[in-house]
């Protein structure tokens, strides 16, 4: 497993991208359940994701505004029912045709609206199926800041906060993906990314 140490004791592990070594895939939910942070590949961007109970990190880390929420990772489309997500009019059309993708849906749960994405990478997808629940997930970089397209970049400005970087290459886009909020009887595209508004509106038409 090959293995870069920095002064700071953050690790940058290579990690299978179609095939994720289960070894890894355990030491990162380990680092999750303790309260640290890892740096996750996507087939969009990387990500850095934390348990939901310990998001006062993730935002210190980027240097974030604590009112500017933060989407969660999810396995599938069954992990995010079982949280009693309201897809509403449209949302379960577009998880269905986008999931897994870089679609970023911000549905209604108990606690209160929160943004679900299920990316087309194996890695992020087997870390949420391991953890058991949905992780959060937001842009590996600082806030505001270039979005990380590999795991040095992600490193270059998150290396004092993270404990674990999982390097499966470049990733494969550029854009990040797509937010869109699915309200009752209607939806609202929160930021254009990957997945286009006209593919949006052909869904939803």
């Amino acid at each position: 497993m090959p293995i870069c140490r920095s002064r700071s004791m953050a690790e940058i592990v290579q990690i299978n991208a179609d095939r994720p070594e289960p070894e890894i895939i355990r030491r990162a939910c380990m680092l999750l359940e303790a309260g640290e942070l890892v740096v996750v590949p996507t087939e969009t961007v990387y990500g850095i994701a934390c348990d939901p109970a310990h998001l006062e990190k993730l935002y210190a880390a980027k240097e974030r505004d604590r009112g500017k929420p933060v989407a969660w990772l999810a396995a599938s489309l069954e992990q995010v029912k079982a949280l009693g997500a309201n897809f509403g009019k449209h949302g379960r059309a577009l998880a269905e045709k986008y999931w897994p993708g870089p679609l970023t849906l911000v549905l209604s749960i108990p606690a209160g609206p929160t943004g679900f994405r299920v990316p087309a990478h194996e890695v992020p997808l087997a870390l949420a199926r391991a953890f058991g629940k949905p992780i959060a997930l937001t842009s590996a970089n600082k806030s505001g800041g270039a979005d990380a397209v590999s795991a040095q970049e992600a490193f270059q400005t998150l290396e004092n906060h993270v404990a674990l970087f999982l390097d499966a290459l470049p990733s494969v886009g550029k854009k990040p993906s797509t937010v869109v909020q699915c309200l009752e009887t209607e939806i609202k595209i929160l930021r254009e990314g990957a997945v286009s508004r006209e593919e949006i509106e052909q869904v939803v038409a």
